[in-house]
């Protein structure tokens, strides 16, 4: 089981969508006081010129209606803005803007009646028109936040003027009533399609900072994993080396005979395997926290001119007895021709000799065979392959099991150990002195893994 990180961070808090949407649409409505007062000014500017035809009377009234309904306009906008933002409230405000803009569409309406009471030149009646049409128009820029405002809106008072042309007794009031239909009908569509650009716009905002929340809150994630990681294998490393030294130790002085005869040269020749093979764990141990920590491996001054040949066989003994164990078949494959030296450290060399032997036991099942053969290729370069007949893996895996700490699922019942470090590690070792893995593989078939190497 994996075991996470006990420094977790909490998500970031996922709030309503459709409320942030709603408020940020409905933001704008409030922005500004001046479609308020162009309310007030036009109704005024009609007023003026129609004061010959119309009564005064009702002249007035209407003035004053418009005046306080744009003064409540006001009110709200100013409300509104000096108020903390809270989403959460956004249906109360475009509740109110939505009365107060229903109010003025029905008291532009009104113009309607007007019109269709009061004779009136053809003059003061394009006035009229023009007034009503202008404010329809500055709608589709400071009321297409909520369509149900606009309409509410734009209805009334564009219906209310129609009606009342088309009540005049003359042919051109019909013609009027027609175009003004056909006017009403373009603030409608161009106002949705207004509303509908400026909520996609907005969806995509709510989208873009969501993903970029989700993918700062991951960057902390995987900083706080990588320090785990960390933490937990300088943790690992200590609690190993304590032991390991006993072993190594211990494997010296038997294989020295520092006490007396061990008496069977056989195990004097294990004593000597121990001990090496303790050192090379050591080594191992370092390179996985140099892994883990992240530092750039380098080819150090370690490296020296090797017989690949001689490391072969170093890893076949020590692999041996464990491929028998499970009943699998290792064998050594060498052509007639010698290899050449090689420049490159020999235990990392080791270590990924051991890696792939280690892979190919644990993924090959009872009665498989693995080879590890090596062979002089152009320019005295040498290739070394670790193929076997296991359980391989699919094409679109291979990338996914270079990955430090990823292990593939089909490996974990035959390795539910594995830590999913050994490719990663002798991928970074064979690049780090100029050669490369190659790695062929077939489900429910085998893998073969080859190392090109540079000579000398």
């Amino acid at each position: 089981m994996k075991q996470s990180s006990p420094h977790r961070i909490e998500r970031p808090a996922v709030h309503d969508v459709a409320v942030d949407l709603m408020f940020q649409r409905i933001e704008p409505l409030f922005s500004s006081n001046l479609p308020a007062l162009a309310n007030v000014a036009i109704a005024a500017l009609i007023s003026f010129a129609a004061k010959d035809h119309v009564p005064p009377i009702y002249l007035l009234g209407w003035v004053l209606l418009m005046g306080v309904l744009s003064l409540y306009r006001v009110f709200l906008v100013d409300r509104f803005r000096s108020s903390e933002p809270d989403p959460s409230k956004a249906p109360l405000w475009e509740r109110r803007m939505f009365h107060c803009a229903a109010a003025q569409g029905i008291a532009w309406s009104l113009t309607g009646l007007a019109v269709a009471r009061f004779p009136m030149p053809i003059e003061i009646l394009g006035i009229v028109s023009v007034g009503v049409c202008g404010m329809l128009a500055g709608a589709t820029f400071t009321l297409t936040g909520s369509q149900r405002i606009f309409r509410a809106y734009v209805l009334p008072a564009g219906i209310g003027l129609i009606a009342g042309v088309s009540f005049l007794d003359t042919s051109g009031g019909h013609v009027i009533a027609l175009m003004g239909l056909v006017y009403l009908t373009v603030v409608l569509v161009w106002g949705r399609e207004i509303g509908r650009s400026a909520e996609e716009r907005l969806a995509l905002a709510a989208e873009k900072e969501h993903l970029l929340a989700n993918l700062e809150f991951a960057q902390r994630e995987t900083e706080l994993e990588k320090e785990f990681k960390q933490e937990t294998f300088n943790k690992l490393g200590h609690e190993l080396r304590t032991p390991l030294n006993s072993i190594i130790g211990f494997a010296e002085v038997i294989a020295s005979e520092a006490v007396g005869p061990v008496g069977t040269s056989k195990y004097k020749e294990y004593a000597a395997l121990v001990a090496e093979s303790g050192k090379h764990l050591s080594n191992l141990i370092d390179e996985m926290l140099t892994l883990v920590k992240g530092d750039s491996l380098q080819a150090g001054a370690d490296s020296e001119p090797v017989d690949v040949s001689e490391i072969m066989v170093f890893c076949r003994d020590m692999l041996a007895p464990f491929a028998k164990t499970r009943g699998i078949e290792l064998r050594l494959v060498r052509g007639q021709e010698d290899l050449p030296p090689i420049q490159i450290d020999p235990l990392k060399l080791r270590q990924v000799l051991i890696n792939l032997l280690n892979n190919a036991i644990h993924y090959t099942l009872q009665g498989g065979r693995i080879e590890l053969t090596a062979k002089r290729v152009t320019g005295n370069a040498v290739e070394i392959s670790v193929s076997d007949t296991g359980i391989g893996m699919s094409e679109s895996d291979i990338p996914k099991a270079l990955e430090p700490f990823n292990q593939l699922e089909n490996g974990k019942t035959h390795n539910p150990h594995g830590k999913g470090i050994g490719l990663a590690l002798s991928k970074k070792f064979v690049e780090l002195y100029g050669g490369r893995m190659d790695i062929e593989s077939e489900l429910g078939v085998g893998t073969k893994i080859t190392v090109h190497l540079p000579a000398r």
